[in-house]
C-alpha cells in the first residue's frame, strides 16, 4: 500500500511545473482552547478522594499552542497534509477541604499527530485560497498533579492516547511562489478518556508561514 501511494504521489508530482513544487511545509503559532476541562478536573478529584484527600479542582481552558506541518498538493484542489500539534499545557489548581485545608496544582498537556485529506478553493488570482481538511488524529493527554491536606498528599499522573477524527478550515495568502501565510481553525475531538483522565475536545486557532519546497 505504501509503495502504491508513493507511485501515485510521484506521478502527480510530475504534472507540476518545475517552478511549482507540490511539497510544502511550515510552522504555526496560536491558541489552544479545551472545551470541557470540567471533565478533566472531575477525574482528578475522584483520584484524590480515593487517596484520602477531598478537593475541588479547576483546569484552565486556554493555552498557547503551536504546530509543524508538511503537505503534498496533488492538484489545484486536493492534497494530503500531516502535522504535529502542541495543543496546549493547561494549568490546574485544587482547593483541599479534608483531611485538612490545603491546596494542589498540576499540568494537563495535550498534543496530536494527524493525517488529513485537504481541499483547496482558489479565490483571487491564485494568491488567495480557502482550504479545509478532514482526517484522523492520534491525540495524547498527559497529567502531572498533586493535592495535599495536612500530612496527606495525593498524586495524580495518568495519561491517555487515542485516535479520533479531526477537521480544520483556513485561508492562505501566497506572498511569493514559495512563501505563504495561513490562518486556520482546527478541532480535535475527545482528547483523553472519560473514565481515566476525563475527556475534552480541543480547538486550535493559529497563524503560520508555509514554504513550498
Amino acid at each position: 500500500m505504501a509503495a502504491t501511494l508513493f507511485v501515485v504521489l510521484s506521478a502527480a508530482g510530475l504534472a507540476h511545473s518545475a517552478e511549482e513544487s507540490p511539497w510544502y511545509g511550515g510552522i504555526s503559532l496560536g491558541h489552544g482552547e479545551a472545551k470541557r476541562t470540567g471533565s478533566w478536573a472531575e477525574q482528578a478529584d475522584l483520584s484524590y478522594r480515593s487517596q484520602g484527600v477531598t478537593s475541588l479542582t479547576t483546569v484552565s481552558t486556554g493555552s498557547s499552542a503551536w504546530k509543524m506541518f508538511v503537505g503534498y498538493q496533488i492538484d489545484e484542489n486536493f492534497g494530503v497534509e500531516a502535522s504535529y500539534a502542541r495543543l496546549g499545557k493547561f494549568n490546574g489548581s485544587s482547593t483541599v477541604t479534608a483531611p485538612a485545608a490545603g491546596a494542589g496544582s498540576g499540568k494537563w498537556e495535550a498534543d496530536a499527530f494527524s493525517v488529513a485529506a485537504t481541499g483547496t478553493l482558489p479565490i483571487h488570482e491564485n494568491r488567495v485560497a480557502a482550504f479545509g481538511k478532514l482526517g484522523l488524529a492520534y491525540t495524547s493527554l498527559s497529567i502531572s498533579a498533586t493535592a495535599a491536606g495536612g500530612a496527606t498528599t495525593a498524586a495524580y499522573s495518568p495519561s491517555n492516547s487515542r485516535i479520533n477524527p479531526m477537521l480544520g478550515i483556513g485561508i492562505r495568502f501566497d506572498m511569493t511562489k514559495k512563501i505563504g501565510l495561513r490562518a486556520e481553525f482546527e478541532h480535535y475531538n475527545n482528547v483523553g478518556e472519560g473514565g481515566k483522565t476525563g475527556q475534552s475536545s480541543v480547538e486550535m486557532l493559529s497563524i503560520g508561514m508555509q514554504y513550498r519546497f
